[in-house]
């Protein structure tokens, strides 16, 4: 739900139905989740994996998500950046820089709040301004990451969203087929044939939702 700032009552913000959030006995976090994408010789037309519903035995390092598609009873949070990141490794196994590429250029994500959207489009759309920069001589690796590896660089929400244990996400990552159907503008010209892509090795992927958090024990 957007929230706007209420003038002259700083911490303050008002959502679209009149009720009042206090942002005052907020802490700035991030709560996140995981998926893994496996290794496949074709990733599937319109596959998708969903961020935040299968959080169970999950670490903290891959998901502080508790409840599915929740968030846990007396907690709440304001939302004002939406990021994915692509894991550079997972555990012993580094993750080839031709998956990342294949991953970040051909997913599509999109997120919902109680079946609303809130955004959607390509990954690459949503960098998250988190992981590492530099330079490597590994042997078919590098470092890469959605964006600039910097927070001030990750777009923020115009409007911020407020989520609490009435609310439902869905985020999801989706591969549909890019072939273009039919004949492309005046020319009457094809358009191309796009292969669908393939994996070498499992890639993981996070969404951070970066804002304020209120937990259940704060006053």
């Amino acid at each position: 739900m957007p929230l706007m700032p209420m003038e002259g009552s700083p911490g303050l913000f008002r959502d679209d139905q009149g009720n009042i959030a206090n942002i005052r006995d907020y802490r700035e976090s991030d709560i996140y989740d995981s998926v893994v994408i496996p290794a496949a010789n074709v990733l599937v037309a319109g596959s998708e994996w969903v961020f935040f519903q299968d959080v169970q035995g999950k670490r903290e390092i891959d998901s502080n998500f508790k409840t599915p598609r929740k968030m846990a009873a007396g907690e709440s949070m304001v939302v004002d950046r939406i990021g994915l990141q692509i894991r550079l490794s997972l555990g012993n196994a580094i993750t080839k820089i031709e998956d990342i590429k294949k991953v970040a250029e051909n997913g599509f994500f999109r997120i919902k709040v109680n079946d609303l959207m809130v955004d959607s489009g390509p990954m690459i759309k949503f960098p998250s301004g988190f992981g590492l920069s530099g330079q490597t001589n590994e042997s078919d690796a590098g470092i890469a990451s959605i964006g600039v590896p910097a927070t001030a660089s990750a777009n923020r929400l115009m409007r911020k969203l407020v989520l609490n244990q009435n609310h439902e996400l869905d985020a999801v990552i989706r591969f549909d087929a890019r072939t273009w159907v039919g004949a492309i503008g005046t020319l009457g010209v094809a358009g191309p044939t796009i292969a669908q892509p393939t994996l070498s090795g499992p890639v993981m992927v996070t969404c951070y939702l970066h804002g304020l958090i209120r937990s259940a024990v704060t006053k």
